[in-house]
């Protein structure tokens, strides 16, 4: 009983750290991109990065969902799978090359080089969601400290040299570093594990019936994000932008033990339906009230080091303010009620249910952001509590629902996982 412990208790501890390390070379590169880049190159910078957050959920929650819930081994899915990346990869890559000349968010470089990253960026995905599905958090913060090292390590020698940093340079920095952890993690795993058939759409039926609107679901988020930030560069400016994203920096240690835990909790559920352990909806609800708790414990921290961290973070070229700061503090705790249930929902193949919920909540917040912003832009800094809306009451209605809901076992699950990950 000790020694599971233990294990259970790594591997979380593992997830979360891989979700520290990219959080925080993320915070990294965004506060070199407020220094050196100032307001209006930040502004883009946010919103390249928003673009491929959406398209890396749509992807990842097709993709390495899919991995993590079904048989990953069947030739048919395995088959779909590899399809499902080359039309993703393409498709994610046309979808950033658009938003990037449609905002004009950068030169001919920059537009290049953010299109080579969306192209490293989505399969090096696929390969850490294979070690997550393998419960291998380990190799998995192995991977993602390389990239964080590599890029960082390049941007340090541009600086020592004296090279001015530029977007295009941030976001080749970053190309090397994806590039680095992809061949990294392709050591790492055993070669079947990466062996890819001939693409073929055979099996794309079995992976759509989970696949789609586990996608859909998980990408409602991430877009609700994106078109907030779209809409406060269109209506407000993207100074204005800028100050609203910098308030999102000192809330990033509770966004980044949320997202652990995500990353921890639905390879941690299907390991435990396979095993036939009943998984009850308290189990999830637990979980999202000890991490609204944190994140109420971040907030008030965030709060109380504003004064200094302010100034710390923006270099004084626009002030953070304690209501944009507690419209984080808002969506990180509409978040934390989610996910947990999302995540228990999803290892069920439940995704349906998620989306309808989450879609409501959405919307709502979404009409009431827009409105705000055509009638008075001057409260863009309001946006996060809209987006925020609502996540408490998705999160009873998801609980409500599972407690009725007779959850299928192993054998009447659709296409569980029937072969070992290790």
């Amino acid at each position: 009983m000790a020694r599971s412990l233990r294990r259970l208790v790594a591997r979380a501890g593992g997830s979360v750290t891989s979700q520290a390390v990219t959080a925080g070379g993320s915070v990294v590169l965004q506060l070199i991109a407020v220094r050196f880049l100032g307001p209006e190159a930040f502004g883009a910078y946010a919103i390249m990065m928003a673009v491929l957050v959406a398209v890396t959920t749509v992807y990842s929650s097709w993709v390495g969902d899919s991995l993590n819930v079904l048989d990953r081994f069947n030739p048919r899915i395995r088959a779909a799978l590899c399809a499902s990346i080359l039309g993703l990869t393409a498709a994610g890559t046309l979808v950033g090359v658009a938003f990037a000349l449609l905002l004009d968010l950068a030169d001919a470089a920059g537009v290049a080089a953010f299109a080579l990253l969306t192209v490293l960026w989505l399969p090096q995905e696929s390969a850490r969601r294979l070690l997550n599905a393998r419960l291998e958090f380990g190799r998995l913060v192995l991977n993602d400290l390389v990239y964080v090292g590599t890029t960082l390590a390049i941007l340090a020698g541009l600086w020592a040299g004296g090279t001015p940093f530029t977007l295009t340079w941030i976001l080749g920095a970053m190309c090397a570093g994806q590039v680095l952890s992809l061949a990294l993690t392709l050591l790492l795993l055993p070669s079947a594990e990466y062996r890819l058939p001939w693409p073929r759409l055979a099996g794309l039926r079995e992976v759509t019936a989970f696949a789609a609107w586990r996608s859909a679901q998980a990408s409602l988020r991430p877009v609700a994000l994106l078109v907030m930030r779209v809409a406060i560069d269109t209506f407000a400016g993207r100074t204005v932008l800028a100050a609203v994203e910098a308030g999102r920096l000192l809330l990033s240690p509770a966004l980044t033990v949320v997202q652990g835990a995500g990353s921890y909790l639905l390879p941690t559920f299907v390991r435990r339906r396979d095993a036939g352990v009943p998984i009850r909806p308290r189990n999830a609800l637990t979980a999202s009230v000890v991490l609204i708790a944190g994140t109420l414990a971040c907030g008030v921290v965030a709060l109380a080091v504003l004064g200094w961290a302010g100034p710390l973070i923006t270099g004084g070229a626009f002030t953070l303010d304690a209501v944009t700061v507690g419209g984080w503090i808002a969506y990180t705790v509409s978040f934390s009620a989610t996910l947990p249930l999302s995540m228990m929902a999803a290892a069920y193949t439940l995704s349906r249910l998620v989306f309808l919920v989450r879609a409501a909540e959405t919307g709502i917040g979404l009409t009431a952001m827009l409105i705000m912003l055509v009638a008075a832009p001057d409260l863009a800094h309001l946006a996060p509590y809209c987006i925020g809306f609502g996540g408490l009451a998705s999160g009873f209605l998801l609980w409500w629902h599972l407690r009725k809901t007779s959850l299928p076992s192993r054998n009447e699950t659709p296409h569980a996982t029937t072969h070992a990950a290790e």
